[in-house]
Protein backbone atom coordinates (compact mmCIF):
# COMPACT_ATOMS: atom_id res chain seq x y z
CA UNK A 1 0.00 0.00 0.00
CA UNK A 2 1.29 3.57 -0.78
CA UNK A 3 2.77 5.12 2.30
CA UNK A 4 2.67 2.14 4.06
CA UNK A 5 6.50 2.34 4.81
CA UNK A 6 6.12 6.00 5.56
CA UNK A 7 8.30 6.90 8.99
CA UNK A 8 4.67 8.46 10.39
CA UNK A 9 2.92 4.82 10.06
CA UNK A 10 6.01 3.46 11.13
CA UNK A 11 6.11 5.65 14.46
CA UNK A 12 2.29 4.93 14.98
CA UNK A 13 3.18 0.80 14.28
CA UNK A 14 5.53 1.60 17.04
CA UNK A 15 3.30 3.00 19.57
CA UNK A 16 -0.02 0.56 19.01
CA UNK A 17 1.63 -2.87 18.84
CA UNK A 18 3.17 -2.65 22.39
CA UNK A 19 0.03 -1.06 23.55
CA UNK A 20 -2.28 -3.92 21.90
CA UNK A 21 0.14 -6.69 23.56
CA UNK A 22 -0.20 -4.89 26.90
CA UNK A 23 -4.06 -5.12 26.89
CA UNK A 24 -3.71 -8.84 25.43
CA UNK A 25 -1.65 -9.50 28.48
CA UNK A 26 -4.00 -7.53 30.99
CA UNK A 27 -7.20 -9.46 29.53
CA UNK A 28 -5.33 -12.86 29.59
CA UNK A 29 -4.69 -12.49 33.11
CA UNK A 30 -0.85 -13.83 32.98
CA UNK A 31 0.23 -10.23 33.87
CA UNK A 32 -1.80 -10.76 37.22
CA UNK A 33 -0.71 -13.63 37.92
CA UNK A 34 3.21 -13.04 38.02
CA UNK A 35 3.48 -9.18 38.78
CA UNK A 36 3.39 -8.24 42.62
CA UNK A 37 0.99 -5.88 44.00
CA UNK A 38 2.42 -6.10 47.82
CA UNK A 39 4.38 -7.73 50.69
CA UNK A 40 3.30 -8.73 53.69
CA UNK A 41 5.62 -9.03 56.66
CA UNK A 42 7.98 -7.94 54.46
CA UNK A 43 8.39 -11.59 53.21
CA UNK A 44 5.75 -12.93 51.85
CA UNK A 45 4.86 -11.38 48.37
CA UNK A 46 0.87 -11.81 47.10
CA UNK A 47 0.60 -10.90 43.32
CA UNK A 48 -2.15 -9.03 41.75
CA UNK A 49 -4.51 -12.05 41.34
CA UNK A 50 -4.02 -12.77 45.50
CA UNK A 51 -4.64 -8.77 46.38
CA UNK A 52 -7.60 -9.12 43.83
CA UNK A 53 -8.79 -12.29 45.90
CA UNK A 54 -8.51 -10.05 49.73
CA UNK A 55 -10.03 -6.40 47.87
CA UNK A 56 -13.19 -8.22 45.91
CA UNK A 57 -13.81 -10.61 48.65
CA UNK A 58 -14.61 -7.88 51.24
CA UNK A 59 -16.14 -5.42 48.08
CA UNK A 60 -18.32 -8.45 47.17
CA UNK A 61 -19.10 -9.14 51.39
CA UNK A 62 -19.72 -5.42 51.12
CA UNK A 63 -22.29 -4.89 48.97
CA UNK A 64 -24.34 -8.29 49.72
CA UNK A 65 -24.24 -7.13 53.67
CA UNK A 66 -25.53 -3.66 52.51
CA UNK A 67 -27.31 -4.20 49.52
CA UNK A 68 -30.34 -2.03 50.79
CA UNK A 69 -28.57 0.77 52.27
CA UNK A 70 -25.96 1.69 49.82
CA UNK A 71 -27.65 5.15 48.92
CA UNK A 72 -27.46 6.05 52.79
CA UNK A 73 -23.99 4.60 53.30
CA UNK A 74 -22.92 7.05 49.87
CA UNK A 75 -21.77 4.30 47.67
CA UNK A 76 -22.83 3.85 44.09
CA UNK A 77 -21.85 0.33 42.74
CA UNK A 78 -22.29 1.62 39.42
CA UNK A 79 -19.83 4.26 39.63
CA UNK A 80 -15.55 4.00 40.20
CA UNK A 81 -15.10 3.11 43.60
CA UNK A 82 -12.10 5.22 43.18
CA UNK A 83 -14.01 8.77 41.82
CA UNK A 84 -16.26 8.45 44.79
CA UNK A 85 -15.46 9.85 48.42
CA UNK A 86 -15.70 7.73 51.66
CA UNK A 87 -15.23 10.56 53.87
CA UNK A 88 -12.43 13.71 53.80
CA UNK A 89 -9.71 11.41 53.93
CA UNK A 90 -10.09 8.89 51.69
CA UNK A 91 -11.94 7.57 48.59
CA UNK A 92 -14.01 4.24 48.95
CA UNK A 93 -11.78 1.94 47.24
CA UNK A 94 -8.77 3.68 49.47
CA UNK A 95 -11.54 2.16 52.38
CA UNK A 96 -11.93 -1.12 50.34
CA UNK A 97 -7.77 -1.53 49.71
CA UNK A 98 -7.53 -0.60 53.92
CA UNK A 99 -10.14 -3.27 54.48
CA UNK A 100 -8.23 -6.01 52.34
CA UNK A 101 -4.52 -5.09 53.47
CA UNK A 102 -6.29 -5.46 57.01
CA UNK A 103 -7.41 -9.20 56.16
CA UNK A 104 -4.40 -10.16 54.74
CA UNK A 105 -2.62 -9.32 57.54
CA UNK A 106 -4.82 -10.85 59.95
CA UNK A 107 -4.43 -14.36 57.41
CA UNK A 108 -0.85 -14.33 57.47
CA UNK A 109 -0.31 -13.57 61.12
CA UNK A 110 -2.53 -16.50 61.98
CA UNK A 111 -1.29 -18.83 59.07
CA UNK A 112 1.97 -18.31 60.48
CA UNK A 113 1.41 -19.46 63.69
CA UNK A 114 -0.54 -22.73 62.80
CA UNK A 115 2.12 -23.18 60.54
CA UNK A 116 5.08 -22.63 63.34
CA UNK A 117 2.75 -25.30 65.98
CA UNK A 118 2.17 -27.96 63.29
CA UNK A 119 -1.27 -27.14 63.69
CA UNK A 120 -3.36 -30.36 61.56
CA UNK A 121 -7.16 -29.15 61.06
CA UNK A 122 -9.68 -31.13 61.15
CA UNK A 123 -12.35 -31.65 58.28
CA UNK A 124 -15.45 -29.53 60.35
CA UNK A 125 -12.69 -26.19 60.46
CA UNK A 126 -12.17 -26.34 56.32
CA UNK A 127 -16.06 -27.34 56.07
CA UNK A 128 -16.31 -23.12 55.27
CA UNK A 129 -14.35 -23.87 51.92
CA UNK A 130 -16.60 -26.41 50.91
CA UNK A 131 -19.55 -24.32 51.51
CA UNK A 132 -18.27 -21.10 50.18
CA UNK A 133 -17.36 -23.25 47.07
CA UNK A 134 -20.97 -24.77 46.84
CA UNK A 135 -22.86 -21.66 47.52
CA UNK A 136 -20.07 -19.96 44.65
CA UNK A 137 -21.62 -23.22 42.40
CA UNK A 138 -24.97 -22.38 43.12
CA UNK A 139 -24.72 -19.11 42.23
CA UNK A 140 -23.02 -19.47 38.87
CA UNK A 141 -25.44 -22.35 37.66
CA UNK A 142 -28.41 -19.85 38.86
CA UNK A 143 -27.01 -17.33 36.02
CA UNK A 144 -25.73 -19.64 33.65
CA UNK A 145 -22.08 -18.66 33.85
CA UNK A 146 -19.22 -21.01 33.76
CA UNK A 147 -16.72 -21.34 36.16
CA UNK A 148 -13.37 -19.42 34.57
CA UNK A 149 -16.23 -16.44 34.05
CA UNK A 150 -17.44 -16.72 36.99
CA UNK A 151 -14.07 -16.45 39.06
CA UNK A 152 -12.66 -13.52 36.18
CA UNK A 153 -15.84 -11.47 37.05
CA UNK A 154 -16.53 -11.48 40.70
CA UNK A 155 -12.71 -11.28 41.88
CA UNK A 156 -10.36 -9.79 38.17
CA UNK A 157 -8.40 -11.53 35.42
CA UNK A 158 -6.18 -13.85 36.35
CA UNK A 159 -8.83 -15.47 38.82
CA UNK A 160 -9.70 -19.24 38.69
CA UNK A 161 -11.48 -21.55 40.52
CA UNK A 162 -7.80 -23.20 42.22
CA UNK A 163 -6.34 -19.58 42.79
CA UNK A 164 -9.54 -18.68 44.59
CA UNK A 165 -9.82 -22.08 46.23
CA UNK A 166 -6.39 -21.65 47.95
CA UNK A 167 -6.82 -18.53 49.27
CA UNK A 168 -10.15 -18.94 50.85
CA UNK A 169 -8.52 -22.36 52.34
CA UNK A 170 -5.61 -20.04 53.61
CA UNK A 171 -8.18 -17.33 55.19
CA UNK A 172 -10.40 -20.35 56.86
CA UNK A 173 -7.65 -21.39 58.17
CA UNK A 174 -6.43 -18.29 59.27
CA UNK A 175 -9.87 -17.45 61.13
CA UNK A 176 -10.34 -21.58 62.39
CA UNK A 177 -6.92 -21.15 64.11
CA UNK A 178 -8.03 -17.59 65.67
CA UNK A 179 -10.73 -19.55 67.07
CA UNK A 180 -8.84 -22.57 67.77
CA UNK A 181 -6.38 -20.07 70.07
CA UNK A 182 -9.59 -18.22 71.86
CA UNK A 183 -11.16 -21.41 72.81
CA UNK A 184 -8.06 -22.94 74.60
CA UNK A 185 -6.51 -20.27 76.14
CA UNK A 186 -7.10 -20.26 79.86
CA UNK A 187 -7.16 -17.15 81.92
CA UNK A 188 -6.23 -16.53 85.56
CA UNK A 189 -8.66 -17.49 88.26
CA UNK A 190 -7.89 -13.92 89.67
CA UNK A 191 -9.21 -12.43 86.10
CA UNK A 192 -11.97 -14.52 85.96
CA UNK A 193 -13.23 -13.55 89.16
CA UNK A 194 -12.00 -9.66 88.39
CA UNK A 195 -14.24 -10.09 85.13
CA UNK A 196 -17.77 -11.70 87.45
CA UNK A 197 -17.46 -9.03 89.83
CA UNK A 198 -18.10 -6.23 86.98
CA UNK A 199 -20.07 -8.42 85.12
CA UNK A 200 -22.43 -9.92 87.35
CA UNK A 201 -24.98 -12.22 86.28
CA UNK A 202 -27.52 -15.12 87.57
CA UNK A 203 -26.34 -18.12 87.82
CA UNK A 204 -27.04 -20.60 85.36
CA UNK A 205 -25.96 -24.17 83.79
CA UNK A 206 -24.14 -24.26 80.41
CA UNK A 207 -25.90 -26.53 78.54
CA UNK A 208 -24.45 -28.73 75.44
CA UNK A 209 -26.69 -29.43 72.57
CA UNK A 210 -26.92 -30.84 69.07
CA UNK A 211 -28.81 -28.45 66.91
CA UNK A 212 -30.84 -28.84 63.51
CA UNK A 213 -31.20 -25.06 62.06
CA UNK A 214 -33.95 -24.79 59.00
CA UNK A 215 -34.49 -21.39 57.40
CA UNK A 216 -37.60 -19.96 56.12
CA UNK A 217 -38.22 -19.59 52.28
CA UNK A 218 -38.73 -16.05 50.97
CA UNK A 219 -42.00 -15.38 49.54
CA UNK A 220 -40.89 -15.32 45.41
CA UNK A 221 -42.36 -12.18 44.86
CA UNK A 222 -41.15 -9.62 47.26
CA UNK A 223 -38.25 -11.53 49.01
CA UNK A 224 -39.80 -11.48 52.41
CA UNK A 225 -40.16 -13.17 55.29
CA UNK A 226 -44.68 -13.19 56.21
CA UNK A 227 -47.15 -15.23 58.39
CA UNK A 228 -47.06 -17.69 55.38
CA UNK A 229 -43.62 -18.12 55.34
CA UNK A 230 -43.18 -18.92 59.10
CA UNK A 231 -46.50 -21.29 58.81
CA UNK A 232 -44.78 -23.72 56.22
CA UNK A 233 -41.37 -23.43 58.71
CA UNK A 234 -43.47 -24.49 61.05
CA UNK A 235 -44.84 -27.41 59.64
CA UNK A 236 -41.64 -28.18 58.33
CA UNK A 237 -40.26 -28.13 61.63
CA UNK A 238 -43.05 -30.33 62.83
CA UNK A 239 -42.63 -32.99 60.33
CA UNK A 240 -38.75 -33.27 61.31
CA UNK A 241 -39.64 -33.87 64.50
CA UNK A 242 -42.06 -36.74 63.72
CA UNK A 243 -39.42 -38.04 61.65
CA UNK A 244 -37.80 -38.13 65.08
CA UNK A 245 -40.35 -39.48 66.79
CA UNK A 246 -40.52 -42.50 63.91
CA UNK A 247 -37.17 -43.58 65.17
CA UNK A 248 -34.76 -42.03 62.50
CA UNK A 249 -31.59 -40.69 64.40
CA UNK A 250 -30.73 -37.20 64.79
CA UNK A 251 -27.47 -37.55 63.50
CA UNK A 252 -28.91 -38.34 60.46
CA UNK A 253 -31.53 -35.57 60.67
CA UNK A 254 -28.85 -33.36 61.40
CA UNK A 255 -26.97 -34.14 58.08
CA UNK A 256 -30.02 -34.69 55.71
CA UNK A 257 -31.80 -31.44 56.50
CA UNK A 258 -29.74 -28.69 58.66
CA UNK A 259 -28.71 -26.08 56.89
CA UNK A 260 -25.63 -25.96 59.94
CA UNK A 261 -26.12 -22.26 60.52
CA UNK A 262 -25.70 -22.82 64.24
CA UNK A 263 -22.75 -25.57 65.83
CA UNK A 264 -21.34 -26.82 62.31
CA UNK A 265 -21.20 -29.44 60.53
CA UNK A 266 -22.29 -32.11 63.27
CA UNK A 267 -24.90 -29.38 64.58
CA UNK A 268 -22.52 -29.77 67.72
CA UNK A 269 -22.85 -27.05 70.53
CA UNK A 270 -20.58 -27.18 73.57
CA UNK A 271 -20.69 -25.58 76.87
CA UNK A 272 -23.76 -23.37 76.03
CA UNK A 273 -23.76 -19.89 77.15
CA UNK A 274 -25.84 -16.69 76.96
CA UNK A 275 -23.30 -15.20 74.84
CA UNK A 276 -23.45 -17.76 72.33
CA UNK A 277 -26.69 -19.00 71.14
CA UNK A 278 -29.58 -17.04 69.79
CA UNK A 279 -31.78 -15.38 72.20
CA UNK A 280 -35.10 -18.30 71.75
CA UNK A 281 -32.36 -20.59 72.57
CA UNK A 282 -31.44 -18.80 75.85
CA UNK A 283 -35.07 -18.35 76.91
CA UNK A 284 -35.58 -22.11 76.50
CA UNK A 285 -32.13 -23.36 77.88
CA UNK A 286 -31.04 -21.24 80.12
CA UNK A 287 -33.33 -18.52 81.66
CA UNK A 288 -35.54 -21.04 83.04
CA UNK A 289 -33.97 -24.40 83.43
CA UNK A 290 -36.22 -26.43 85.68
CA UNK A 291 -36.99 -30.09 83.98
CA UNK A 292 -34.30 -29.91 81.53
CA UNK A 293 -32.46 -33.13 81.41
CA UNK A 294 -30.40 -34.62 78.99
CA UNK A 295 -31.75 -36.34 75.75
CA UNK A 296 -34.84 -34.38 75.70
CA UNK A 297 -35.76 -32.44 72.64
CA UNK A 298 -37.39 -29.20 71.40
CA UNK A 299 -38.64 -27.70 68.61
CA UNK A 300 -38.97 -23.97 68.93
CA UNK A 301 -39.16 -21.03 65.72
CA UNK A 302 -37.75 -17.66 65.62
CA UNK A 303 -40.19 -15.18 63.90
CA UNK A 304 -37.72 -13.15 64.63
CA UNK A 305 -35.14 -14.17 62.07
CA UNK A 306 -37.42 -16.64 60.06
CA UNK A 307 -34.94 -19.45 61.41
CA UNK A 308 -36.04 -23.44 63.02
CA UNK A 309 -34.30 -24.94 65.65
CA UNK A 310 -34.68 -28.27 66.72
CA UNK A 311 -32.19 -28.94 69.50
CA UNK A 312 -31.33 -32.06 71.77
CA UNK A 313 -29.39 -31.69 75.25
CA UNK A 314 -26.78 -33.84 75.73
CA UNK A 315 -25.39 -32.44 78.77
CA UNK A 316 -24.26 -29.89 81.00
CA UNK A 317 -21.15 -28.15 81.03
CA UNK A 318 -20.93 -26.19 84.10
CA UNK A 319 -20.98 -22.59 85.66
CA UNK A 320 -22.57 -20.36 82.49
CA UNK A 321 -21.21 -17.08 83.77
CA UNK A 322 -17.72 -18.30 84.74
CA UNK A 323 -17.76 -19.33 80.78
CA UNK A 324 -19.19 -16.14 79.46
CA UNK A 325 -16.31 -14.76 81.52
CA UNK A 326 -13.61 -17.57 80.49
CA UNK A 327 -14.75 -17.01 76.51
CA UNK A 328 -14.79 -13.22 76.88
CA UNK A 329 -11.03 -13.00 78.77
CA UNK A 330 -9.53 -15.65 75.92
CA UNK A 331 -10.98 -13.55 72.88
CA UNK A 332 -9.44 -9.95 74.81
CA UNK A 333 -5.99 -11.65 75.33
CA UNK A 334 -5.84 -12.80 72.08
CA UNK A 335 -6.89 -10.09 69.97
CA UNK A 336 -4.28 -8.08 72.42
CA UNK A 337 -1.61 -10.20 71.24
CA UNK A 338 -3.07 -10.33 67.52
CA UNK A 339 -2.75 -6.35 67.49
CA UNK A 340 0.50 -6.59 68.70
CA UNK A 341 2.02 -8.83 66.63
CA UNK A 342 0.04 -7.06 63.36
CA UNK A 343 2.44 -3.85 64.05
CA UNK A 344 4.88 -6.01 62.45
CA UNK A 345 3.06 -7.65 60.02
CA UNK A 346 2.39 -4.53 57.51
CA UNK A 347 1.37 -4.30 53.87
CA UNK A 348 3.91 -2.67 51.70
CA UNK A 349 2.48 -1.61 48.02
CA UNK A 350 4.13 -2.02 45.28
CA UNK A 351 3.95 0.89 42.64
CA UNK A 352 3.34 -1.06 39.47
CA UNK A 353 1.16 -3.91 40.53
CA UNK A 354 -1.34 -1.62 42.42
CA UNK A 355 -1.49 -0.05 38.75
CA UNK A 356 -3.63 -3.09 37.62
CA UNK A 357 -4.92 -4.16 41.22
CA UNK A 358 -8.57 -4.23 41.74
CA UNK A 359 -9.54 -3.98 38.18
Amino acid sequence: MKGANSPLLRAIYIILVPVVLLIILLNSGWLQRYIPAATVHGDEHYTVTRYNFYYFDYYNDFLDQNADQLEELGYDPQQSAKKQAYDGAMTWKEFFQRKAETNMAETAYYCDLADAAGYQFSDEELAPVREKLAKNEAQRTKYGINANNYYLSYYGAGMNEQRYTEELTRKVKAQAYKTHLIETYVPDESSVSAWLAEHPENEYQAVALKVITLDALPDRADGQIGEAQLNALQAKLARLEERYQSGISFDDLQAEFSTKALGGERGLVTATTSAALPDVLVQQFLTDQSGLAEGQTYALVDASTGTAYFAQIIGFSGSGPRLDAAAALSQQAIEAQQETALADYTVSRNALGMLIATT
